[in-house]
């Protein structure tokens, strides 16, 4: 079961002036315009600073790194468990529906390396696909979809896509958030 998120502006204003401080060291990959690169950092650091907000609004002790240099050790760790956080933009309220989680295949190569515990699959509101630009004033619900272990995205074959070769997640394989927030 996914839990909806009304989203702070405020956040927002944080995630974009974060994103502006991460420009030269994301994306360069996918020979994006700056202003779309800066929409990917930008979505990937409000899904972040929101897994915060939802862990601290339910009494979860963490820790929490948000990358400032080129390469961060976890997004979050509770206890021993190393959780990723993956995030995406969709449009209209129930679109995310419609969606897949995604998880890069060299990224997971990194995860099992690293001994990540699992990803959590966030969604934000406020995404235009078509020119693949997110804008924050318009951000104002998000959506944690669930989570998977990283050993069963390991199952899932990847698939070549524009931007690389991916794990697509269908959105029934993910577990409740608050399932993982027991463990």
């Amino acid at each position: 079961m996914s839990e909806t998120i009304l989203v702070d502006s405020n956040l927002g204003e944080i995630a974009l002036e974060h994103a502006k401080n991460r420009l030269g060291f994301e994306y360069d990959s996918f020979k994006l315009a700056t202003e779309q690169r800066l929409s990917m950092i930008t979505i990937g650091t409000m899904g972040q600073l929101i897994f915060k907000n939802y862990l601290e609004s339910n009494g979860i002790e963490f820790d929490f790194q948000l990358q400032y240099g080129k390469y961060d050790d976890y997004d979050f760790k509770i206890g021993d468990r190393i959780i990723e956080i993956k995030s995406s933009g969709y449009r209209d309220a129930d679109e995310w529906l419609k969606l897949n989680g995604i998880y890069n295949a060299s990224q997971l190569e990194q995860a099992i390396l690293k001994k990540y515990f699992c990803s959590v699959q966030i969604f934000l509101s406020g995404y235009d696909k078509v020119n693949k630009l997110f804008n924050v004033k318009k951000c104002d619900r998000a959506i944690i979809a669930g989570w998977i272990e990283i050993d069963e995205i390991a199952k899932i074959p990847a698939k070549y896509l524009p931007f690389g070769k991916a794990h697509l997640i269908p959105l029934e394989k993910l577990k409740p958030i608050k399932s993982l927030l027991k463990l």
